[in-house]
């Protein structure tokens, strides 16, 4: 059996028992912890069989490439799916754009009016962008370039530093009043931006994202044709859909504060806690909320091993549910294949023992950095950390109820 303490790569399990002691008379559970590794395992079984590979003596080389040789077959349907053009390299981002939006359906935001942001910029002129393409101030800029894609094309385009000064300056003074509904937007910016845009795709290792506050995705135009890109390209659409929605609402929870604008900074900033507090009793037990990835950074973040919860994986939980709806439109796509396997992972005997990840994103990582021999498990780990929250206090929506709730706060107080 594998030992959630193990796949969470922690030293014993002398931390999971002391939070499951409390947890249990906290939820009225028992033996939660045990429940979820016999799930675990028997969900590996399940996915081994499926793969014809031998459960009794499974090596991980074969499951690995197991799993790599699905995901290639999927994708490889799914450029088919979107009409995206002959040989290797996919092109057709309006497509992959609106059959993103048809399947996650994010609705109404509420974000910042656009006529704010750009007397922002109008206000700090863009140094990088004006010196590169010759323009005298903002306004002429605007004359050229729409408000979506020069407000993009901050990303890449202008240092953190000045990034950081304009906009922390800028947003303390935001209210409720400069926001407004509108529908999520999501564009392919044009060409005369993709020099530029190169080396943040190179850094980012990946060419879209977004801004949460203004409720825009997009899309730097670069050819894409590595196996495994484009499964990353439009699972990260999906989950940056779903993420806007969740920061807006998080927003709109906060327009009544004295100290909204600050709110929204820590909000677009990811800030997290060094630390839960201790509880405030012996009956009580705090969830530290962790909404980044911070594995990405240092994977041996201590914050990383105390129990936990993050929103991202929620967020990309949602993303996989809709990228299965396509099977509805062909089975050949199989993505139905990854729901339920986010938060799984086992160790398997080779040259040495490894631990795999079973989650869909890890794995579309995996692929991409297959010549490598790169594998990665943090989205896993974060996702079990979910489950075994839910474990305790119940599936569906109850965990991400709690996180808007309490995350500016930074965790999750119990009961």
């Amino acid at each position: 059996m594998n030992k959630l303490y193990q796949l969470l790569r922690m030293p014993d399990e002398s931390i999971l028992l002391r939070m499951d002691k409390k947890m249990s008379v906290i939820s009225g559970k028992g033996d939660v912890i045990g429940k979820i590794e016999e799930e675990n395992d028997e969900r590996v079984k399940m996915t081994l069989q499926r793969f014809g590979v031998n459960v009794r003596n499974p090596q991980v080389d074969d499951i690995y490439a197991a799993l790599l040789s699905h995901l290639k077959k999927s994708e490889e349907r799914l450029h088919q799916f979107f009409n995206g053009g002959d040989g290797d390299h996919f092109r057709n981002f309006d497509e992959l754009l609106k059959r993103g939006k048809e399947l996650m359906d994010p609705g109404k935001l509420w974000v910042l009016k656009k006529e704010k942001f750009k007397e922002i910029i109008l206000e700090n002129p863009p140094p990088n962008i004006l010196s590169m393409f010759g323009y005298k101030d903002a306004r002429e800029l605007f004359k050229d370039d729409g408000l979506e894609e020069v407000a993009s094309s901050l990303r890449f385009m202008e240092s953190k530093e000045w990034m950081h000064e304009v906009f922390d300056k800028a947003y303390s003074s935001l209210t409720p009043d400069d926001f407004e509904e509108r529908e999520v937007e999501a564009i392919v910016l044009s060409g005369k931006w993709l020099e530029a845009a190169r080396s943040y795709v190179q850094f980012k290792r990946h060419n879209l994202s977004h801004l949460k506050e203004l409720g825009l995705i997009f899309v730097i135009p670069i050819e894409i044709k590595q196996p495994g890109e484009l499964l990353r390209v439009f699972a990260l659409y999906l989950h940056y859909l779903y993420e806007v929605k969740f920061y807006s609402d998080l927003f709109k929870n906060i327009r009544g504060s004295i100290n909204f604008a600050e709110g929204l900074k820590s909000l677009l900033r990811g800030d997290i806690l060094d630390t839960a507090p201790a509880p405030k009793d012996e009956k009580s037990f705090n969830w530290l909320i962790v909404q980044r990835y911070l594995a990405k950074d240092y994977e041996w973040d201590k914050r990383l091993f105390v129990p936990h919860v993050n929103p991202e994986a929620t967020h990309w939980r949602k993303a996989e549910q809709a990228l299965a709806k396509l099977d509805e439109k062909d089975l050949s796509l199989t993505f139905s294949f990854w729901l339920g396997l986010d938060w799984v992972g086992a160790y398997f005997p080779g040259e040495k023992t490894e631990i795999l990840s079973f989650d869909f994103i890890d794995t579309v990582m995996s692929l991409i950095s297959e010549k490598d021999m790169l594998k990665y498990l943090y989205h896993q780990q974060e996702a079990l950390w979910n489950k075994i929250f839910e474990g305790y206090m119940g599936d569906g929506d109850k965990l991400e109820q709690l996180v808007k709730e309490n995350l500016l706060k930074g965790y999750i107080s119990l009961p």
